[in-house]
């Protein structure tokens, strides 16, 4: 029977599996609720800023997955 979770082998992998889940969690909606105030930060309210937060930091954790998943193929040849 085949597994229909699979997780991380490696410390790195659960790092970044937590960190998925850290900004999957940012984006949601109880967190949302909370950032929602009438605040602004550089002249933007606080919701658009935690918006592109939530956004580069989806960016920055792929990024470092593609690197460690490249690095990992490399040491396999």
């Amino acid at each position: 029977m085949s597994r229909l979770v699979v997780l991380p082998t490696s410390r790195a992998g659960w790092a970044l599996l937590i960190a998925f889940i850290a900004v999957v969690a940012a984006g949601i909606w109880p967190v949302i609720g909370w950032v929602n105030r009438n605040i602004l930060v550089f002249g933007l309210p606080l919701l658009v800023v935690w918006s592109y937060v939530v956004i580069f930091a989806c960016f920055a954790v792929m990024l470092i997955a593609n690197r460690v998943l490249e690095s990992k193929e490399d040491h396999h040849d």
